[in-house]
């Protein structure tokens, strides 16, 4: 399943490596999201995978879903608690919401975990173009997330 998902994988890891990134980014991840982690580590997402919304105008497309781990041949790791903190410092991401990926589009499009953001239900995904501040919803939860994810893979098997 995750070959179908992913082009580019990081490196699957145990309960013990889910619980050092969540006591290092301060919070517990939703259980959809460390079952990703710990089977594959998340990764670079096929085009077909990441399709999120018809309807936008941010190209609101998962195409990076962070997690654990550097893949062979790579410079950059996908680590939540490395990597990826690093980002949000040096692209001065909203402070309310956590860095887990990125979109389709321009650079600078993350897709935020909403933590603290009165304006989305805590834990729903919002797309993010830093250049103009502008924010979609992209989904309600990682569940739901991981629902579109595997529709659009279920919906592709015949091509």
């Amino acid at each position: 399943m995750w070959n179908d998902i992913f082009i580019v994988q990081g490196q699957p890891c145990d309960q013990a490596r889910i619980e050092e990134i969540q006591a290092r980014i301060g919070f517990e991840l939703p259980a959809k999201y460390q079952e990703v982690i710990r089977a594959c580590g998340g990764g670079a997402l096929y085009e077909r995978a990441g399709k999120l919304r018809d309807d936008d105008e941010l190209g609101c497309s998962l195409e990076f879903l962070y997690g654990n781990g550097t893949p062979h041949g790579s410079v950059t790791g996908y680590d939540l608690d490395g990597h990826v903190m690093d980002l949000m410092k040096l692209w001065e991401m909203p402070g309310w919401g956590f860095y887990i990926g990125e979109a389709e589009g321009e650079i600078h499009t993350p897709i935020l975990l909403n933590l603290t953001n009165p304006n989305y239900p805590m834990g729903a995904l919002v797309c993010v173009d830093l250049e103009c501040d502008e924010e979609v919803l992209i989904a309600h939860s990682f569940d739901e997330l991981w629902q579109k994810i595997e529709a659009n893979i279920a919906g592709n098997t015949s091509s």
